[in-house]
């Protein structure tokens, strides 16, 4: 049997009893945190650019976009949607498979959803069959050796997750859904060059692919055929974009579910990488108190081999917001100025008047061999630790170091935690009533009951809460 078909089997005849309990209530922590994605992520740089686009060359259909009447065909919502979601990567992270999954099987559950008149029920379990899918295909990927490591997974992987969950909502036949793996490995794209220059594309790979996830669905419905070969033939996926040749089929088969559960909720706005350097930083600024003047230089330590991405110095450009996210200079110089790296520090208007972090950035650094930190509480480094040391102008010399794994540990962002989250986002132009705020989450978390998704999208994501509005009418 082929992969395609294995997977294809997987996404829609599954029975949603087959789907644990821990899967459900994974999904609906994952939908909350995803949904408080796109609350931030409605006004970020280019999306408004994005949205006016489609609406003006798309079609008319049944899909909503969030936060608007508009009601577009279904890719274009979908692009519209999933777009917001990831625009300030805030979003879901999953290292085994290296995928913001989240951004794309939501958007395309909601929206075909809402087009097919489905319950929340089965548009969670659509949810976790195709983080399922899309897992499965990606950690043999991640274990495979390549040429090179430029291809961003997410887009490249992630696009047939929301396959196998636009083909479960609306109700493909098996040999239908194979089809439509097919026709999608033609769209299949993504690369990590938008993200080495920080330009807004990196923010959109994702929709593009959710885009052509449901074209590829829709395309499969109407009896046009993709090959089936498409991950282990001569052309498949797996000789393609890597050096190894396909993984067996026996990989792909398990009845075990447990994708949903992996995949945790992203403390900062920012890239991963400095996640536990932010942390410290924290620490360092709870403890001691001192403020950003007092601060003589900052060093920092990756342990990713130096000069990444990220260890840059801070250089503002045209979009000062992605500048900061993607500089640990700025992340680890925001947390020991403000003592907090929350989303609403990363909106443009704060990061250009914000002068005090700024000159704190231009005085942190990486150091890119441990022993020229010199720590004293740390003589050898751990795998997977990262450091950060404060020289205080009055001579003091403070460290700490952190490990990365709890910022991918699932269990360390348990759903309350997930709810601060979800009303730090939702708030992130202007403070939001509390009870607004509890009304939205309650209904997300409440999904499974929900008889209609339509209804229950222009209750959630309909509208924008009252403080964006105004920010709106304002003109900013």
């Amino acid at each position: 049997m082929s992969i395609a078909r294995i997977l294809s089997e997987l996404a829609v005849q599954t029975p949603d009893a087959a789907l644990p309990d821990s899967n459900r209530e994974a999904a609906v922590k994952m939908l909350l945190d995803t949904c408080g994605c796109a609350y931030c992520g409605m006004s970020a740089p280019g999306i408004s650019e994005l949205i006016g686009l489609e609406t003006e060359l798309a079609a008319m259909g049944p899909g909503s976009v969030f936060f608007s009447d508009d009601k577009l065909c279904l890719p274009s919502a979908v692009y519209c949607n999933a777009a917001m979601m990831h625009a300030l990567d805030f979003d879901n992270n999953y290292p085994g498979a290296d995928i913001h999954i989240l951004a794309m099987v939501v958007p395309i559950a909601l929206a075909c959803g809402e087009a097919f008149g489905a319950n929340g029920r089965s548009c969670v379990s659509s949810i976790i069959l195709g983080v399922e899918t899309a897992a499965r295909i990606a950690k043999p990927y991640m274990r495979a050796r390549k040429a090179h490591s430029y291809f961003l997974t997410t887009s490249l992987v992630g696009g047939w997750g929301g396959v196998a969950t636009a083909a479960r909502v609306l109700g493909l036949s098996v040999n239908q859904t194979v089809h439509a793996m097919g026709i999608y490995y033609a769209h299949t794209c993504g690369n990590r060059q938008a993200l080495l220059e920080k330009a807004l594309t990196k923010r959109i790979q994702p929709a593009i692919a959710a885009k052509a996830a449901v074209y590829s669905v829709l395309l499969a419905q109407r009896g046009v055929t993709g090959p089936e070969q498409v991950f282990e033939g001569a052309g498949g996926f797996y000789r393609s974009y890597t050096q190894d040749p396909p993984p067996p089929e026996s990989e792909f088969l398990s009845t075990n579910f447990r994708a949903i559960e992996e995949v945790s909720v992203k403390h900062f706005p920012t890239c991963g990488v400095h996640h536990a350097n932010i942390a410290s930083a924290l620490y360092l600024k709870n403890k001691y108190g001192f403020e950003s003047d007092h601060i003589e230089k900052v060093e920092f330590f990756l342990n990713e081999g130096g000069g990444t991405l990220v260890s840059m110095p801070f250089e503002p450009g045209d979009f000062p917001q992605v500048d900061a996210q993607f500089c640990a200079p700025y992340a680890i110089a925001l947390a020991l100025t403000r003592g907090s790296a929350s989303v609403r520090h990363f909106e443009s208007s704060r990061i250009i008047q914000d002068r005090a972090t700024y000159e704190l950035a231009q005085r942190t650094q990486e150091l890119t061999r441990f022993t020229d930190l010199d720590l004293q509480q740390y003589p050898l480094p751990k795998p997977d630790w990262k450091y950060t040391k404060v020289y205080l102008r009055d001579g003091r010399v403070l460290e700490h170091g952190y490990e990365s794994a709890p910022f991918n540990d699932p269990k360390k962002m348990p759903l309350p935690r997930v709810r601060d989250k979800f009303r730090e986002c939702v708030s992130m132009y202007g403070e939001v009533e509390s009870a607004e705020s509890e009304r939205i989450a309650e209904m997300i978390e409440g999904i499974e009951s929900v008889a209609d998704v339509g209804q229950w999208i222009r209750s959630t994501l309909g509208q924008a809460p009252v403080a964006h509005r105004q920010l709106a009418a304002c003109g900013a």
